[in-house]
């Protein structure tokens, strides 16, 4: 039986999956999990995620990391480029973000830290990241407008092989600007892009999972901020910049998508 003392953790059930947990709290965590379903369900998941991440990068476990991508190396780079002024355009400054946000995974992945990734935090630093390259960006923040969000629905449906709902914001005084579709480490994900009558941006940021169900969580990157959260096996991640109260947007969100009874 669960302690009622000591209710089981999120990070204990990562540690379970990952078979660090202390070996005192691993009957208790046992036991959690027999009598919540949904619970082991979400460790299976992680463990078959996990798996599928080691099978997918174990031919690079063998190879020698060319001297050019050493991080030292591409720091120097970096700097020496701001120096000469060569990081004055925004795109240029997000794929250096990119770049490095993108090895950093990867050796994560590679090495198993001490500490794991939960689905809902990567989903939450995915959607920061699409928020960060293309809602400021003032002339291409889309792919397809608002005038043919009947083409929009359908691409995202078909790229992420589920029928997913496009919120409509007027009350909370945001207009859909339009969006577009997106490549992951893990698959194919979507972005919608709402703004308001002072220019500020709130985006939508959507991606199959393979949990059904993660609670919703805070998100913080930089200027960066929102709520990610899984519903469904569809994870989704409400994102703006600065202050803007993105915790009431992202519920009423969440309430839009939920399945109709």
């Amino acid at each position: 039986m669960t302690d009622p003392i000591r209710p089981v953790q999120e990070d204990e059930l990562h540690a379970f999956a990952d078979d660090r947990l202390d070996p005192a709290r691993r009957a208790v965590v046992e036991a959690h999990l027999q009598a919540n379903p949904a619970s082991r369900r979400r460790v299976e998941g992680w463990r078959e995620q996990a798996e599928a991440l080691r099978s997918a990068l174990a031919f690079k476990l063998n190879e020698p990391v060319p001297s050019s991508l050493h991080l030292g190396r591409l720091l120097e780079r970096r700097a020496a480029r701001q120096w000469r002024g060569l990081l004055a355009s925004p795109w240029r400054i997000a794929a250096a973000m990119l770049l490095t946000l993108g090895l950093g995974a990867a050796a994560g992945w590679a090495a198993r830290g001490s500490q794991r990734m939960g689905e809902v935090t990567r989903l939450g630093m995915e959607a920061a990241a699409a928020h960060s390259v293309f809602a400021g960006d003032p002339t291409h923040p889309i792919e397809i407008g608002p005038e043919n969000r009947g083409e929009l629905v359908a691409w995202i449906d078909r790229k992420l092989h589920s029928t997913v709902s496009v919120p409509d914001l007027n009350e909370q005084g945001y207009r859909l600007i339009g969006g577009r579709v997106l490549s992951t480490m893990i698959g194919p994900a979507a972005m919608l892009v709402y703004d308001d009558d002072q220019g500020s941006r709130i985006t939508l940021f959507l991606q199959p999972m393979r949990s059904d169900v993660a609670p919703m969580q805070p998100v913080s990157s930089g200027a960066a901020n929102g709520y990610a959260w899984i519903d469904g096996h569809m994870g989704y991640g409400v994102i703006s910049n600065g202050d803007t109260p993105t915790q009431g947007l992202a519920d009423r969100m969440r309430r839009a998508m939920l399945p109709k009874s």
